[in-house]
C-alpha cells in the first residue's frame, strides 16, 4: 500500500514538474543586472548585514549581562525592557556603604540560596515519592534511603540554626 502510494506521489510529482517546465516562457535575454546594478545591490546587502550583525551582538551582550545579574530566560525573552530592567538590578545589588548593609545583604543572599535549595529539596522528595510508587508497582525493594529521611534525621540542625538566627536578630 505504501509503495503505491510512493509511486503515485513520484509521478504527480514528475507531472507537475513538466507542466512546469511547459507553462513557464524562457528569457534568454534582459534579465541580468547592469554592473552598477549589481555593485549597488550587494552595498546594499552589506550594509544590511553589518546593521544585523551589530544588533545580535548588542542582543547577545544584553543577554549575558542579564544572565550575569541572575535573570531568568523569560525576563530575557523580553528584549524591550531589558536595559532597563538591568538598571535596576544593579541599582538594587549597588555596593553596601556600612557594615550592616553588608551583612544584610549577605543575609538576602543567604535566603534566596536557602530558598533555592528548599525548593530543590522538595522537587528531588517529589520525584523520589513518584519512583518509589514506580518500585511498589514493579515490586522491587528501593535501595538507598530518601532525602526525606535524611531531612527528619536532621530537625535538631534547624531548630538551632533558627535560635542562633533570633540571638543575632535580638541584638541588633
Amino acid at each position: 500500500m505504501k509503495k503505491f502510494l510512493k509511486a503515485i506521489l513520484f509521478l504527480c510529482a514528475l507531472s507537475s514538474l513538466a507542466y512546469a517546465e511547459e507553462a513557464v516562457p524562457v528569457v534568454t535575454s534582459g534579465t541580468t543586472m547592469s554592473a552598477e546594478d549589481q555593485k549597488e545591490a550587494m552595498d546594499i546587502l552589506d550594509r544590511m548585514r553589518a546593521r544585523i550583525e551589530k544588533e545580535e551582538e548588542e542582543k547577545a551582550k544584553l543577554v549575558a549581562e542579564a544572565k550575569e545579574l541572575g535573570m531568568s530566560p523569560s525576563e530575557i525573552a523580553s528584549m524591550d525592557n531589558v536595559d532597563e530592567m538591568l538598571k535596576a538590578k544593579r541599582e538594587a545589588e549597588a555596593k553596601p556603604k556600612t557594615e550592616a548593609e553588608k551583612l544584610e545583604l549577605t543575609r538576602k543572599k543567604a535566603m534566596n540560596k536557602l530558598d533555592f535549595y528548599e525548593r530543590v529539596v522538595r522537587s528531588v522528595a517529589r520525584e523520589e515519592a513518584e519512583v518509589a510508587g514506580y518500585y511498589e508497582i514493579m515490586g522491587e525493594q528501593k535501595e538507598r534511603p530518601s532525602i526525606m529521611d535524611e531531612q527528619n534525621q536532621a530537625p535538631a540542625e534547624t531548630v538551632e540554626a533558627n535560635t542562633q538566627e533570633a540571638t543575632v536578630e535580638q541584638a541588633k
